[in-house]
């Protein structure tokens, strides 16, 4: 299919949405300053009187597929990127709102970071529950390609928020990156773990969607799926080490990046079995590998010696090569 120069195609898949949510979503999608889109609107089945609504619009940017059973969003999603014309995919939540600028500043970006092949933008949180979170503005920095892969070998650690996102269709099609259909959850994690290994991703650093809480929205109401879906993701990347996880071990990989401070006698085991792995299999950086688990290690090395006293302080240390010791000493610094 040929690219068409310009173009943002919008990608969006709605099941059941409240009327007052997927209209606020629909319209700050035709809304934009930048104008020229299409809107591909995926409806899962709804049984409800959504899609109705959304077939009220007569705005000719609206391209409507409609699924003879629901499939989920990962396969709506690729049911959307296959017939996507343009030349960047933004995505969209049927219960978000766009801010007015987003796709113009958005398109800017990559324009004039060639490298990106996906960038997303900060959020505002609003609606149930909003109050809350302590940070009601999300956007941060991702860390260059090396480092940001390594990441998300132990988790979605990405910083992107899933609706913000818009890609370079070219990358994607080039590279035959679509959402892995084996995670009807996370399908989003698994799609930065594909979209790493091809180029940069980064986000916009300002808040450009309005983010919606409430008890309907599915990382709400199926975060056991969704964990599951992320261990399996975890697990996928481990395979490409040949390494696969011991039992019990996935809480202590898990933590390895979410601040858990629990200090485990196997991680000395488990990160040489990484390493060694990797010095083989050549995935991710060595360099920056070791130095990364290294020096988390250390962090849970010195929670542990706070906690101890006496002569106990001294076993944590025994098994920490002494090159690592300065973290404990920035640690420590840092936290005065």
């Amino acid at each position: 299919m040929e690219i068409c120069k310009g173009l943002v195609s919008v990608i969006m898949s709605n099941f059941n949405t409240p009327e007052e949510y997927l209209r606020a979503a629909i319209e700050s999608i035709l809304s934009q300053t930048y104008s020229n889109i299409e809107f591909i609107i995926v409806d899962d089945c709804s049984t409800d009187d959504s899609l109705k609504v959304i077939e009220s619009y007569t705005d000719e940017r609206i391209i409507v597929i409609k699924n003879e059973e629901n499939l989920g969003i990962t396969k709506s999603l690729n049911r959307a990127l296959k017939i996507a014309k343009g030349e960047f995919i933004a995505r969209m939540d049927a219960d978000d709102i766009s801010f007015p600028e987003r796709f113009q500043k958005q398109i800017d970006f990559l324009n004039k970071n060639s490298e990106v092949i996906v960038c997303g933008t900060g959020v505002e949180l609003f609606g149930d529950g909003a109050d809350v979170h302590k940070e009601k503005l999300v956007c941060k920095a991702i860390p260059e390609r090396d480092i940001f892969q390594i990441l998300l070998l132990f988790g979605n650690h990405t910083n992107i928020i899933h609706p913000t996102a818009m890609f370079r269709a070219e990358a994607l099609r080039k590279n035959n990156i679509t959402y892995n259909e084996n995670y009807r959850y996370a399908q989003d994690y698994r799609m930065w773990v594909e979209c790493s290994r091809y180029g940069e991703c980064q986000n916009v650093d300002e808040v450009l969607l309005k983010y919606r809480i409430h008890k309907k929205a599915v990382s709400s109401f199926d975060k056991n799926p969704q964990m599951e879906c992320a261990r399996d993701i975890m697990a996928e990347q481990l395979s490409w080490l040949e390494l696969s996880l011991p039992e019990n071990w996935e809480n202590m990989h898990f933590g390895f990046f979410v601040g858990r401070k629990k200090y485990d006698l196997n991680q000395k085991k488990w990160i040489e079995s990484i390493l060694r792995q990797n010095r083989s299999k050549k995935v991710y950086n060595q360099r920056i590998l070791k130095k990364m688990l290294y020096e988390k290690w250390a962090e849970t090395v010195y929670f542990q010696i706070q906690k101890k006293k006496g002569i106990k302080k001294i076993k944590p240390l025994l098994f920490l090569p002494i090159r690592y010791w300065f973290v404990l000493v920035d640690i420590k610094i840092s936290r005065r």
